[in-house]
């Protein structure tokens, strides 16, 4: 029994020296490369540093720590050696290490003043804050150099985009009131003209042609038609009739006689326009005393010139402001305008009797508005001619 247990102590004492020589040959064996595979860990560790911005010492705590607890579970021999060969990683190495760091702090200094410049010109604050940002985010990328845990968060400030003002609705234009006219109760005569050729020659005027200028009718506030007259008309033109009275003896008269109808009105505008006011302007200048054909014709001048058209009218006006009366219209002749306005029509102006867009009173027969004479053919003889006018 005794020598059964020599045996066994012996064998297991050989066993001990078999194991302690296994590992001292697995350390000769191995030893190198095993420093290599842990120096590749410790420089993929501080790799690692540089990728993670917020926890390098931690993460490279961990690590760190994780390799040696992974290696311990794999052999605690060989993790206890993983350690010493971490501790004894040389001085040198880092040094290296340290001074790589200064480098890229400098660089990272440098960086910062850069954008400090850039920023110059920004809002004081942000610009600080983007600087501090920009400077956290550098720093991560250095191994060995602290980020600060407690680094501010940009802050996204939302700029509220008010809405554009609708636009107002443009006004609708103005229209401007239709001019028209005011119209007053018509006042019918009956007008005479009298037309008297003498022969005061020695011999017979022979086949005496008579072409007298009849009243007008285009006025608008008067119309005007022929009721009769006591010789044929033998041809006409426009308002011009021609008559033949024959011949004529020495110291013989005869007298063409032809009545019209006339009916006057009154008549005033209601409204103005730009035309109106334009013509009321030239009007206030000239209207007053003095010739009535020539204030007529200063106020058709100016406006015309203006672009409006005018006209002048010739025909019969009594003195007194009222309606025409009857009886004869020697010494009546008068003369005064008429202006256009769009849409009404022509537009009384009379500058003698200051009246403008208006006839108060039927007091105006018009004539004509085209001053023309009597005009007299024949052979022989020695022929004068007259005429007069007269209201009934």
């Amino acid at each position: 029994m005794k020598k059964n247990s020599g045996w066994i102590k012996s064998v297991s004492i050989c066993l001990a020296v078999l194991v302690v020589m296994m590992g001292a040959g697995f350390y000769l064996l191995f030893g190198d490369t095993e420093t290599s595979f842990v120096s590749s860990k410790v420089e993929a560790a501080f790799s690692e540093q540089n990728k993670q911005s917020e926890e390098v010492e931690e993460n490279g705590e961990d690590k760190e720590s994780k390799d040696q607890s992974g290696s311990a579970e794999e052999e605690s021999v060989e993790a206890k050696e993983v350690e010493s060969i971490q501790e004894a990683v040389t001085e040198e190495e880092k040094e290296e290490e340290v001074e790589d760091n200064n480098e890229l702090s400098e660089k990272d200094d440098q960086a910062k003043e850069n954008d400090d410049r850039k920023d110059e010109s920004e809002n004081e604050d942000a610009g600080n804050d983007q600087t501090s940002d920009n400077q956290a985010v550098s720093q991560t990328t250095a191994p060995g150099i602290e980020n600060p845990e407690n680094a501010p968060e940009t802050e996204i400030v939302e700029e509220s985009v008010e809405p554009e003002p609708e636009p107002e609705p443009e006004p609708e234009p103005e229209v401007a009131e239709a001019v028209t006219y005011s119209w007053g109760a018509t006042s019918s005569y009956t007008f005479r003209m009298e037309v008297a050729l003498t022969n005061n020659g020695g011999s017979t005027a022979n086949n005496v042609m008579v072409s007298v200028p009849l009243l007008e009718n285009r006025s608008p506030y008067q119309t005007t038609s022929l009721r009769s007259v006591n010789y044929s008309q033998v041809s006409s033109s426009g308002r011009v009739s021609t008559f033949n009275l024959g011949n004529i003896a020495p110291g013989e008269t005869k007298t063409i006689v032809a009545d019209f109808d006339i009916a006057v009105r009154p008549v005033s505008i209601n409204s103005s326009n730009d035309t109106i006011d334009k013509a009321r302007g030239v009007f206030n200048k000239h209207a007053g005393s003095g010739n009535c054909r020539d204030l007529a014709w200063a106020f058709i001048s100016e406006v015309r010139s203006m672009g409006i058209e005018a006209r002048e009218v010739i025909g019969f006006a009594r003195a007194q402001r009222g309606a025409m009366t009857t009886g004869s219209l020697q010494g009546t002749r008068h003369s005064w305008a008429e202006f256009y306005v769009e849409d009404l029509g022509w537009v009384p102006a009379d500058l003698t009797f200051q009246y403008f867009g208006e006839f108060p009173h039927p007091s105006h027969i018009v004539e004509s508005y085209e001053d023309q004479s009597i005009s007299v053919n024949y052979n022989g003889g020695s022929l004068s001619a007259s005429w007069s006018n007269a209201v009934h």
